[in-house]
């Protein structure tokens, strides 16, 4: 017989909440980033087309994602130090990336699209572990 203790399944709980709270605002920030990221593909470069989308998905997220999903009262400096490096390495990430799907004869839009579920499951360990741990 398997022993699971009131405390263990309190904090599953608020993981699960956390991490629903997160794929319902990341949804939301998710569309809208990438309606932004599919339109500059088609008439910017890579690398500006991912920087404006990440800078947009930046600002929506830091505050719904803090306030909202890991229930930061107070969004420190710390905090926003920390979400800013997450973004660089996110962005990073993100247009490497599709330059090298690219590489193949796939087309950047669906290269995109590809990495959706890989860099919003990044994005929730490293903030939900480095960015706002209490």
């Amino acid at each position: 017989m398997i022993h699971i203790s009131k405390s263990n399944l309190l904090k599953k709980r608020i993981i699960d909440k956390k991490f629903l709270s997160f794929i319902y605002f990341g949804f939301f920030n998710t569309l809208l980033t990438n309606l932004i990221l599919q339109l500059l593909l088609l008439f910017t470069p890579t690398i500006f087309a991912t920087l404006m989308s990440q800078i947009f998905n930046f600002n929506f997220g830091y505050y719904f994602y803090g306030k909202k999903v890991f229930g930061i009262k107070s969004l420190k400096n710390i905090y926003f130090l920390k979400y800013i490096l997450l973004n660089v390495i996110i962005w990073n990430l993100n247009w490497i990336v599709i330059n090298n799907i690219n590489s193949y004869n796939i087309s950047k839009n669906i290269a995109s699209l590809i990495l959706i579920p890989f860099l919003a499951l990044i994005s929730f360990v490293f903030q939900k572990r480095f960015v706002f741990s209490k």
